[in-house]
């Protein structure tokens, strides 16, 4: 029997289990892996494919190959992860494959049986699509982004040689029916600590929407006051239909790819001045920029680095601002009710809920150099990938109307410090818990260097497509 719309809609009190998956069993057999839950491997690689104009049919073969011998289910993805944490069997090579709305077209798929996104159907080039994400001319992304795009391989292992040797057994039969127009090799960055970082030194993927029993339990054990932020979220935040699956049950999510280029040495020498203006420490200069210190502690919570990467914490106790900036980066991205405390119509609890519909669950890796000490302005950053059932009400949103958007979360806000994509002048307390005084102006540290929309479709539409 098909899952019902409240099935997907519902939020789960412990999520979805998996290992004993229930009426979910067909769900997590037929849907990619890393879409619930983020593959968990160290290294990846990603290939973008331009498939050969005479190659059409040997190319459906092709993905039908690999789909078989590669692509990795839900299932399969937490049943491995299983066997690691008993036994510590290494899985196999963990791979996903995704199509761009010109890799639908390319097969001659109709456009009844496309996926219906609309900024998925218009790509990431669309000249509308570019000026609302405010992205830089197509001529200046890296030039395999510039190319047409139909599809996306991602490969990913912990043992990097692993990974490699299988790349390269796989690409000779690959590049007889494409061109790999731009490959990307990623890899986790982490801190002393072994914490996954970003090139800028903060702990990273703190704060995800979570859909696995094993996750939410862990972060309930972890976050003693849990209900202060409960990351809980439905299946249909990121699931979507496929229109070609082969059973009842047939999702997949749609997937925004973006190359972030992060300009380390300006964020340093920015974080430097602005501590100088404000008269106070270059790691409480950062954690107002970013919201936390480096090791995760929120800065609403704790003018010192506490070594408390918590996330179960609002902004109820901190309306005015004074100690995150309405405008620090985890605050512009995640607002945590402030749209039904600042100036709102409606209730609190019908605001926090459209806020939490907007989430994405991001799935990014660093590139670029891997020795944090190194202070780069060019050439690493992030590979950024995010899930999510809707681009526009989701990563579009939270970029153009969040992100980007001067008067959000109220007027004169000003700018995301870290991804919006303007120069930013903004005021900032000169003492942590008092008013913002101090103006200051910042570079943009973020660059966007290309990507593209695609789609994860079902494993059995993958199997059967030729």
């Amino acid at each position: 029997m098909a899952l019902t719309d409240e099935d997907l809609t519902t939020v789960q009190e412990y999520g979805i289990d998996p290992i004993n998956p229930g009426k979910y069993e067909t769900l997590l057999t037929d849907l990619q892996g890393n879409i619930l839950k983020g593959h968990g491997r160290e290294y990846s690689v990603h290939l973008f494919l331009q498939f050969k104009a005479d190659k059409t049919e040997q190319a459906k073969l092709w993905i039908q190959k690999f789909a078989h011998k590669y692509v990795t289910s839900a299932k399969q993805q937490a049943e491995e992860a299983e066997r690691y944490r008993k036994y510590k069997e290494k899985g196999s090579i963990f791979a996903n494959f995704f199509l761009s709305r010109h890799g639908y077209e390319y097969f001659g798929i109709k456009s009844s049986r496309t996926p219906r996104d609309q900024p998925f159907r218009s790509g990431m080039k669309n000249e509308s699509v570019k000026n609302l994400l405010g992205d830089p001319e197509i001529e200046k992304w890296d030039l395999g982004y510039q190319e047409e795009i139909h599809a996306l391989v991602l490969m990913a292992d912990d043992d990097v040689v692993d990974l490699l040797q299988e790349v390269n057994r796989m690409s000779p039969e690959l590049l007889k029916v494409a061109e790999i127009v731009q490959r990307e090799d990623g890899f986790v960055l982490r801190n002393g600590k072994r914490q996954p970082i970003e090139h800028f030194g903060f702990a990273d993927g703190i704060s995800q929407p979570l859909f696995v029993k094993r996750d939410i339990l862990k972060d309930k054990y972890n976050n003693c006051e849990f209900e202060k932020w409960d990351s809980r979220a439905p299946l249909s935040l990121v699931l979507a239909k496929d229109p070609n699956g082969n059973t009842e049950d047939s999702y997949g999510s749609y997937l925004v790819y973006r190359k972030l280029e992060q300009n380390v040495k300006g964020f340093r020498k920015d974080l430097e001045k602005l501590a100088e203006t404000l008269g106070t420490s270059e790691e409480l200069a950062g954690a107002l920029v970013v919201g936390r210190f480096q090791d995760g502690t929120p800065v609403t919570l704790s003018s010192i680095n506490a070594s408390s990467n918590t996330n179960s914490f609002g902004f109820e106790d901190d309306l005015e601002g004074l100690r995150c900036p309405f405008h620090a980066h985890i605050r512009k991205t995640n607002p945590r009710g402030d749209t039904g405390r600042v100036g709102s119509s409606v209730s609190y609890e019908e605001s926090l809920a459209t806020e939490k519909g907007h989430r994405i669950a991001r799935r990014g890796i660093s590139y670029g150099e891997n020795d944090i000490t190194k202070e780069t302005s060019s050439g690493s950053g992030i590979l950024f990938l995010c899930f999510q059932a809707n681009i526009e009400n989701q990563f579009n949103f939270m970029q153009s109307l969040w992100a980007n958007q001067n008067n959000f979360v109220q007027v004169k806000t000003g700018h995301d410090p870290v991804i919006g994509q303007q120069e930013k002048t903004q005021k900032w307390p000169v003492k942590w818990g008092e008013p913002a005084t101090k103006e200051y102006k910042f570079t943009t540290w973020v660059k966007m260097k290309g990507g593209e929309y695609f789609f994860t479709p079902s494993i059995s539409f993958l199997k059967t497509i030729s």
